[in-house]
């Protein structure tokens, strides 16, 4: 897994570095092969915003979350992404229905 982490108009975090890598992981068990992820971190005036894009296998994901708290806006972006990968898995299942056996 290829993971970039950059923080925009404040200073880099040790502690947001961990939680956003101990999260990415989540993230490996969809994909099989090279997974790339690229967090960019930024506060806009009070705002604490995180962007997470994704590619890998035939998928480019993007979520962005805006809240009060940097922790809060990962866990959301975390379950954007989630969701979005969940949905992609469920579109595949019912594209490719396995063949039925004759009797």
């Amino acid at each position: 897994m290829n993971l970039q982490i950059s923080f925009r108009h404040m200073e880099s975090s040790p502690n947001l570095r961990t939680t956003i890598e101990e999260k990415s992981e989540k993230f490996s068990k969809y994909f099989h092969g090279k997974i790339s992820l690229t967090w960019t971190l930024e506060t806009d005036r009070h705002e604490c915003v995180v962007h997470c894009h994704m590619v890998g296998n035939h998928m480019d994901y993007f979520a962005e979350a805006r809240t009060e708290a940097f922790l809060d806006s990962i866990d959301q972006v975390v379950a954007k992404i989630d969701k979005q990968l969940r949905k992609h898995k469920e579109v595949i299942k019912h594209a490719h229905p396995a063949k039925k056996r004759a009797a």
